[in-house]
């Protein structure tokens, strides 16, 4: 059934012709900021009137969530006087960055926030660097080619950092075991490649760690790794590719070896989204991956979950937490700092679930940021029907 209290919520944003959630009074100074989102209310509405009847589509639902846990931030702050918060629709007709542009829209604006992707984001971070307006993508993990740009944030770590972050926990953890560099054939698996190969090298040009390299195709068998596999000491299986069904395969075939061969599999960010590996069939395979956002374990974690129910009656996906949590760190930043927040991005004050470490990217020529990202990356575990947190 569809979830009535999201289309209400839906109806609210669409009627307000603001979009505002707080509002300032003349004696203070005001901090305006912009929450930046797709809910395509232009598409899902006929005047006033919910066009999908019984329906949600599933489209709607990223930006929903999103919008809703930044709400519940803006909601939980205790100086709504000195806010006024707008959300943009960038699926509006009137609403797109182009026309935001052209109503000179950002000029107000201390920070924006943006579950953005593609153009959009590119957009964005082009104005953040001409206005001097701090930045914050949400979601993209990509730099998408910014450079010169010391007012943007990519907090959802670009594939370099996830890289380095998988290889300094083999090194750390089983330097020793037999490594196999697992993967197949594709521009995205040699980028890849370049990346571990580029941690991987000593200054002798040599490598660090040893590991063999094995290319398979997408119909392997078992029978194509048997010959690396050393039955007296733990296989470290690296399996280099985004290729959610690919990494499943491998996943299939080292469960199938396990009770003869000692196997641990290490995947890559994008096995946060496998929900085949949580079947009680792989139980006994111990699979790490690494991920920019770990929710679970923490008060205001609880808290939220509880919130976000009550309001929507559904649960919250991991957008609305990154809704929730960019908005109280960032805002929180704002009325702190002003307008120093990119030179107190790391402040901890107002940390919600995860843990962030902004580190400026410099450009090589100038020596300045082209951006600022998220160094912050967490391993994971799965195993036994559990996921716990390695470091």
């Amino acid at each position: 059934m569809i979830n009535m209290k999201k289309i209400i919520f839906l109806f609210v944003l669409l009627s307000s012709t603001a979009g505002l959630f707080a509002q300032s009074t003349d004696s203070v100074k005001v901090y305006r900021v912009g929450i930046f989102a797709n809910l395509f209310l232009d598409s899902s509405f006929t005047g006033k009137n919910y066009k999908f009847a019984n329906q949600m589509p599933k489209h709607i639902l990223p930006g929903l969530d999103f919008v809703q846990g930044a709400i519940i931030a803006l909601d939980s702050l205790t100086t709504k006087e000195k806010l006024q918060v707008r959300v943009y629709d960038l699926r509006s007709a009137n609403q797109s960055i182009t026309a935001l542009k052209n109503n000179n829209s950002f000029d107000s604006l201390d920070l924006m926030i943006g579950a953005v992707s593609g153009n959009e984001y590119r957009m964005m971070a082009e104005i953040a660097r001409v206005k001097n307006i701090p930045f914050v993508s949400a979601t993209l993990p990509n730099d998408g080619g910014v450079t010169n740009n010391p007012y943007t944030v990519i907090v959802n770590s670009t594939l370099p950092v996830h890289c380095e972050a998988i290889y300094n926990f083999i090194m750390r953890t089983n330097p020793t075991a037999n490594i196999l560099y697992v993967r197949k054939r594709g521009v995205q698996e040699d980028r890849l490649q370049t990346y571990f190969d580029h941690y991987n090298k000593g200054t002798n040009g040599n490598q660090v760690l040893k590991w063999k390299t094995i290319s398979l195709t997408d119909s392997f068998t078992v029978a194509d790794l048997h010959n690396s596999l050393d039955s007296e000491r733990v296989n470290l299986v690296l399996c280099a590719s985004l290729d959610e069904q690919f990494g499943l395969s491998v996943a299939v075939a080292m469960n199938n070896v396990r009770k003869k061969y000692p196997v641990e599999l290490i995947g890559m960010p994008t096995w946060d989204a496998v929900k085949e590996l949580a079947k009680p069939e792989f139980n006994e395979l111990p699979v790490y991956y690494s991920t920019t956002f770990h929710s679970t374990g923490t008060a205001k974690w609880t808290s939220f979950t509880k919130s976000f129910t009550d309001i929507t009656h559904g649960r919250p996906s991991d957008l609305a937490y990154r809704g929730y949590e960019l908005s109280w760190h960032f805002i929180g930043l704002l009325l702190k700092y002003n307008n120093k927040v990119m030179q107190n991005l790391n402040d901890r004050s107002f940390r919600s679930f995860t843990e962030f470490d902004f580190k400026p990217i410099l450009n090589n020529t100038t020596g300045k940021p082209d951006y600022y990202e998220n160094k912050r990356i967490y391993i994971l575990k799965r195993s036994s029907g559990l996921i716990s947190r390695m470091n």
